[in-house]
């Protein structure tokens, strides 16, 4: 997770889609000389950037909770690829987004444009220049629960062929400069 991901008190972080930025205050909390700055598209709230394009500087790691699913497939590939520019070479990215797998999630919200499954969120990153570390399923339920579904019922789950864990969690790095003009991930 992003606190995980912090792993001193002087990087620099981005929250893209930051909402409340309850996320900063967190990270701030932990690491006091954290240097934490906010994009997101609602003016009424004070973020430091309204768009990723207006942003001139870069970080050490950016990350975006629960947003990429809100965009077309085209729109999701052009956030990827501004994220990588505003990223530090060798800079991290943490996505989540609604796993697929487990309908309720992706189609309880109307504003959910993309559905991601595990191989195709990776396959996107990774076309943005990218090199996925991590991609994991994301569970949060008391322990009785995750036991329940792992034990008892992932035989169900395997044959209806859905999951129980809500989110994807990915996490990857800017492997360098790419080529702008042409080829995987050009434009």
């Amino acid at each position: 997770d992003v606190l995980r991901s912090v792993t001193d008190s002087s990087m620099s972080v981005l929250e893209v889609g930051a909402g409340d930025r309850r996320v900063g205050a967190l990270l701030r909390e932990w690491h006091p000389g954290l240097e934490y700055e906010s994009m997101d598209v609602d003016r009424r709230l004070p973020h430091d950037y309204f768009r990723l394009e207006d942003v001139r500087r870069s970080f050490d790691l950016v990350f975006a909770f629960e947003v990429i699913e809100h965009v077309t497939l085209d729109e999701a590939r052009q956030l990827l690829r501004r994220m990588h520019n505003v990223l530090r070479p060798e800079g991290l990215l943490l996505l989540t987004t609604p796993n697929t797998y487990y309908p309720p999630d992706f189609l309880r919200d109307a504003t959910h444009r993309t559905p991601f499954c595990y191989d195709e969120f990776g396959a996107v990153v990774t076309l943005e220049g990218f090199h996925v570390d991590q991609l994991v399923r994301i569970y949060n339920a008391p322990l009785h629960r995750k036991l329940a579904h792992r034990w008892l019922f992932s035989w169900l789950h395997r044959f209806i062929g859905i999951d129980f864990a809500r989110q994807i969690m990915l996490v990857a790095h800017k492997v360098g400069d790419r080529d702008q003009g042409s080829g995987v991930g050009g434009q």
